[in-house]
């Protein structure tokens, strides 16, 4: 990977599996809209899977020092890689956001600004069901209830007390970031929940934000077989050791 000269302001983390029509659109994006963003930043795909999703972004990242892609060619899982680029970044916030930009960059900025003026506020999370949120393109009912049942089982086991872990918009201190991840084990879609009862754990404040989303067609998340793995993570959750012991 690329090193950069001068420290970020923030670093954005893109986990890719088999991106190769989506991610280069969102990095082209991405380098529109930081023409007018007020702040320095570096974009932080992983990219994992075997397509042409690698090549694409290394010809971008030549003409573009911001871009410090990280290949996992064999590489499995979204909390893997998230965890990885958080490895990676200088960033003194540290966010990632979905391939897909179901969450838009306009609603991005919103969430760094918001975070950047309370610094009390150690994550900021996107949430779809806060009361201002804006649902552009709303999911599948049944992609919808089943959402709703996973946050309803979470609060039954007493592994969260917020709405929505699973939004794929969450913002960092730095020094909180790089405090928590590595504590991680999850590499599937629970690692979200993972990382928010350890980030509980150590008394962080975690804030609920607003967001427009759109629900995207080809959600790399397989209702059936991603829905059962994610509900196993979870449940392995309750018995882990940072639930009642210092890590």
């Amino acid at each position: 990977m690329k090193s950069v000269s001068h420290p970020p302001d923030i670093s954005i983390v893109i986990p890719a599996l088999n991106e190769a029509l989506r991610l280069p659109k969102t990095i082209l994006l991405l380098q529109e809209f930081l023409t007018t963003f007020p702040h320095r930043v570096e974009m932080i795909p992983v990219i994992q899977g075997e397509d042409l999703t690698a090549n694409l972004i290394s010809k971008i990242a030549l003409s573009d020092q911001r871009l410090r892609p990280i290949y996992q060619t064999n590489g499995k899982g979204k909390g893997n890689a998230v965890r990885q680029g958080v490895a990676a970044s200088q960033g003194k916030i540290i966010l990632f956001m979905d391939a897909d930009l179901s969450v838009p960059l306009s609603s991005l900025d919103k969430l760094v600004v918001e975070f950047i003026e309370n610094p009390n506020i150690d994550i900021l999370i996107g949430s779809r069901l806060h009361p201002q949120s804006h649902i552009i393109t709303p999911q599948p009912w049944r992609r919808y209830f089943l959402g709703r049942f996973f946050n309803l089982i979470l609060k039954l086991m007493g592994l969260t007390k917020l709405d929505d872990t699973q939004c794929g918009c969450k913002l960092f201190r730095h020094d909180v970031a790089k405090k928590i991840f590595p504590q991680g084990k999850v590499g599937g879609f629970g690692f979200d929940v993972e990382l928010l009862l350890i980030a509980e754990h150590f008394g962080y404040k975690i804030k609920e934000a607003p967001v427009e989303w759109g629900n995207e067609k080809n959600s790399r998340f397989r209702m059936f077989w991603d829905g059962l793995t994610t509900l196993r993570e979870i449940w392995c959750l309750k018995n882990t050791q940072f639930l009642s012991h210092e890590i």
